[in-house]
């Protein structure tokens, strides 16, 4: 076994605040819809950057403490790569947390424990790309996504169905990117270049947008803009039947542009679900890219569960909701175009 070390300096943090790069992140939630949050949010805080996230043991992790004991820490890192290994959480009673709590913002904290025999696991990013026709335009890239992992076979599922196919998370997202390549490849050359990533272990950590945006292969700086695509297998109640949303749409002036394109695009009427933070577009944020997700994730029950069947996706919504991206984003690959954050939005 072999040592490790993560050190950082505290971060008192709200829920639904944005960690600082390498804090260790002290969070503790005041209610039982913020300790719900906490759950739902805790892989978007390693995303953010975070080195050791500190939360409080509750009746809810305990009774998800057997599976969690299996792995208990994860350091994880992708071979090839310059990504710093994964933090890890740790669960403290209410006397540790009161401790914790007396700490002082920015106090240096030192966590170390033994590391077991590594596990070694493959992941894998399906790539394609449109080169661009137009001799000033091409040397930019459009970048259309979706991740098409989803969280496998869980033995311990309830009843007899332990596959999670992933129908709406992210099947629906995928057809969406095939559809768009589908069309622009048909038509006439774009005059950006377009690149299609159907990215891997998204519901691992973002294994697969963290290789590729580090390991691009054109200047950073030539990505003007990445539109992520998930769940848009069912419409969502809370905005009207022909609508998307997107994500982070009050960041950058992206959801904007493509709305006076004819994009039936509004912003995320679910704002407490953290949901910009959420998808592969926010590895590509952190690092300076436009980059929104587009759904309609109406925040179903079947969400990450083995009832996320085929016969559960509205196909007439889908259709409809793929056919009004297509104007907007033959506009966005054709046009020169840049978008960019407002001031105090960017990640």
């Amino acid at each position: 076994m072999t040592s490790e070390k993560i050190s950082g300096k505290l971060q008192k943090m709200k829920v639904g605040e944005t960690p600082r790069d390498g804090a260790i992140v002290f969070v503790k939630a005041e209610n039982a819809e913020e300790a719900a949050a906490l759950g739902r949010s805790l892989g978007s805080l390693f995303g953010s950057g975070a080195a050791a996230v500190i939360i409080e043991e509750t009746a809810r992790w305990r009774s998800r403490w057997e599976s969690a004991a299996a792995r208990p820490v994860n350091f994880r890192t992708i071979s090839g790569s310059e990504n710093k290994p994964r933090s890890a959480i740790f669960i403290l009673d209410k006397k540790s947390m009161a401790e914790m709590e007396k700490l002082a913002v920015d106090s240096e904290i030192e966590i170390s424990g033994k590391l077991g025999k590594p596990e070694i696991r493959k992941t894998w990013n399906a790539v394609g790309m449109i080169k661009g026709s137009d001799a000033k335009l091409s040397s930019e890239v459009i970048l259309l996504s979706a991740h098409m992992d989803h969280v496998g076979v869980r033995e311990n599922a309830p009843g007899e169905d332990k596959i999670f196919n992933g129908a709406d998370d992210d099947a629906s997202g995928c057809v969406a990117v095939i559809e768009l390549a589908r069309v622009l490849a048909q038509g006439k050359r774009p005059k950006r270049t377009v690149m299609f990533a159907f990215y891997g272990s998204e519901e691992s950590g973002g294994f697969g947008s963290r290789y590729f945006v580090q390991n691009l292969p054109f200047p950073k700086e030539k990505l003007i803009a990445n539109l992520q695509f998930e769940m848009l297998g069912r419409p969502d109640a809370k905005v009207k039947p022909n609508e998307l949303w997107l994500t982070g749409y009050d960041r950058s002036n992206l959801g904007a542009e493509l709305a006076k394109q004819g994009a039936a695009l509004v912003a995320d009427p679910h704002p407490e679900q953290n949901f910009f933070r959420r998808s592969d577009n926010y590895t590509l944020a952190r690092e300076g890219v436009i980059a929104h997700t587009v759904s309609s994730f109406g925040l179903h029950t079947d969400y990450h569960r083995a009832t996320d069947e085929i016969d559960t996706i509205d196909f007439k919504h889908m259709t409809r909701s793929i056919n009004s991206m297509i104007k907007p984003t033959e506009w966005l690959v054709n046009s020169s175009f840049k978008p960019n954050w407002y001031e105090g939005k960017r990640p």
